[in-house]
């Protein structure tokens, strides 16, 4: 050592030097240590950062497929239904059908149903044309002229022929007699005939036609009695026996209720007397007294009648006078 050296202040300069060195050293660690610190804070963050951008990005991704989603429904709502074609194989196949029955229908019912149901009949007697119908309930009808006949009718086959029986006289029919038929022609064509036989002696022959209804011409400069005008019954044992009816307009009918005979016709008023006239061959004019009790009852062919649907139509049988007045 140097003599010139002083020992306390080198020493002391260590001493200094020394803390020094400790100071810088721990301000260095310091530093360090806080420069790690934010990087760790730094990378902390970035990872905070990266992990809400992939939530983001998840979130950005579930939106845009939902978003997807719903324009897929939307396009599938809006896309316009493939329509089916109709003319499929089991539909062709049921229009044939249909109209392969119809046809056969038409051509069996035209050319080889020989049956007197469905068709108008007629036939001429002493000049007058008589039209005859049979209808599929078992009724019957008959016109001739503006008179019609409503009855029954009864139908048989056997091996020994086909048979009619109609319940009333009237043109070439016998009442209540069966009668033996044949049918030929085509009915599509409008030529059939019925060849009727009551037996030995008694032909007839019936021909496919269309009815003609005689409508009689109405008076002229007509008054109609307003009192008289309506429809009016004679009853018995709460049956209708007779019914007429008088038109403002001078038409008239007359009804044998039970008999199911209905004349069709025209009338005029001359004091107390009704001329009603209807047509067979030709008009016939019949002349009636009649003159008016009160408002709802009525002598007329010599029998009170009673207004339809007055207290009077709706009495008991024994109120109903049975014999002709005088």
């Amino acid at each position: 050592m140097n003599e010139n050296t002083n020992p306390e202040v080198t020493e002391e300069k260590l001493t200094t030097a020394s803390e020094e060195e400790v100071a810088e050293s721990v301000t260095e660690e310091t530093a360090e240590t806080t420069v790690e610190g934010e990087k760790a804070n730094t990378v902390i963050e970035t990872d905070n950062e990266i992990n809400d951008t992939a939530a983001d990005a998840n979130t950005i991704e579930k939106s845009a497929d939902a978003e997807s989603s719903e324009e897929t429904e939307k396009a599938d709502e809006e896309k316009p239904a493939k329509k089916k074609s109709f003319l499929q194989i089991p539909v062709i196949i049921s229009l044939c059908i249909v109209i392969a029955a119809i046809l056969g229908y038409f051509v069996f019912t035209g050319f080889f149903l020989k049956e007197p149901e469905g068709v108008t009949w007629s036939n001429e007697i002493d000049g007058a044309t008589y039209y005859y119908e049979f209808n599929n309930d078992g009724t019957f009808r008959a016109n001739v002229g503006s008179v019609e006949i409503n009855s029954t009718y009864q139908k048989t086959k056997s091996d020994e022929g086909n048979t009619l029986t109609v319940s009333t006289n009237i043109g070439s029919l016998y009442g209540s007699a069966p009668a033996t038929y044949t049918i030929s022609g085509s009915r599509i064509l409008g030529n059939q005939t019925l060849e009727g036989s009551y037996g030995e002696g008694y032909d007839f022959t019936l021909i496919q036609s269309k009815k003609e209804t005689t409508i009689l011409d109405l008076p002229e400069e007509f008054t109609p009695d307003e009192d008289l005008v309506g429809t009016w019954f004679f009853k018995y044992m709460g049956y209708d026996i007779y019914k007429a009816t008088f038109n403002q307009d001078g038409s008239m009918t007359i009804e044998f209720v039970q008999d199911g005979i209905k004349y069709s016709g025209v009338y005029t008023i001359d004091g107390s007397t009704v001329n009603f006239t209807y047509c067979v061959t030709e008009n016939v004019a019949v002349p009636i007294e009649y003159s008016l009790v009160d408002h709802d009852t009525l002598t007329f062919m010599g029998y009170s009648f009673v207004r339809e649907g007055s207290a009077a139509a709706e009495a008991t049988p024994d109120q109903q006078i049975l014999t002709p007045q005088e």
